[in-house]
């Protein structure tokens, strides 16, 4: 069963490949708080980084995002994974996060470096409209700046809108104290545990958070009108 996770705090084993040293670290947040409160169940963001794009997954896009999943997640997924990701309506909900050293220019012709995937979200959908998160990750240098938040709430808008969604869905591993606050910060309430969820991590177990999407969740983000909370 596939696993939904924070990866920057994420507490792997230490056979995980470290991230490769070439990828440029965005620049340092304004914000002292590393990870400022949010306003309950309002995904108010501030807007991202001029060098970040929220874009589908594509087949050239698939071997970072391969990459990203094998470098942040302790479990590893299957061909037939990343194959499905690209098939509907996963594909319609499954989202990347690209970085590019110099800010995106409005004329496409003069960007000419290849974005870099930093960040993912791929969901599936489940019976009773219900949004289920399989993974979302971000590499450590690019928090602190709403990246996982802005994949999330594009994600909840693209559901509800596309496939009438009405609750979203993710498992935590037990161990990952600050993946699960992250959930709680937005929204999301414990709701069960599953134990025996992983099979190769100990703990073995799973705790299941819930959000039911609400107005606010579906209201423009902060990305064209200044700074939010993050």
């Amino acid at each position: 069963m596939v696993q939904s996770t924070i990866t920057a705090w994420l507490k792997k084993p230490a056979t995980v490949a470290k991230p490769d040293e070439s990828i440029p670290a965005p620049p340092a947040s304004t914000n002292n708080d590393p990870d400022p409160p949010l306003i309950t169940n309002n995904f108010s963001l501030p807007p991202l980084p001029p060098n970040v794009q929220l874009v589908p997954l594509t087949e050239d896009l698939m071997p970072g995002f391969q990459r990203l999943t094998a470098l942040t997640l302790p479990v590893s997924y299957p061909p037939a994974f990343f194959a499905e990701s690209m098939t509907e309506p996963i594909h319609s909900i499954t989202l990347m996060a690209t970085w590019q050293t110099a800010p995106l220019s409005p004329e496409p012709t003069l960007n000419l470096e290849k974005p870099r995937v930093v960040g993912a979200i791929r969901c599936r959908l489940l019976p009773s409209s219900t949004l289920y998160i399989s993974t979302i990750s971000l590499l450590a240098p690019y928090r602190s700046h709403g990246i996982a938040s802005h994949l999330l709430q594009n994600v909840i808008v693209k559901a509800s809108n596309a496939h009438g969604v009405r609750s979203i869905t993710a498992h935590v591993w037990e161990a990952n104290e600050d993946g699960l606050e992250w959930y709680e910060k937005r929204g999301f309430e414990i709701i069960g545990k599953e134990d025996k969820y992983y099979n190769k991590l100990k703990p073995s177990g799973a705790v299941l958070v819930r959000k039911w999407v609400e107005v606010s969740d579906l209201l423009p983000s902060a990305d064209k009108n200044g700074p939010g909370t993050t």
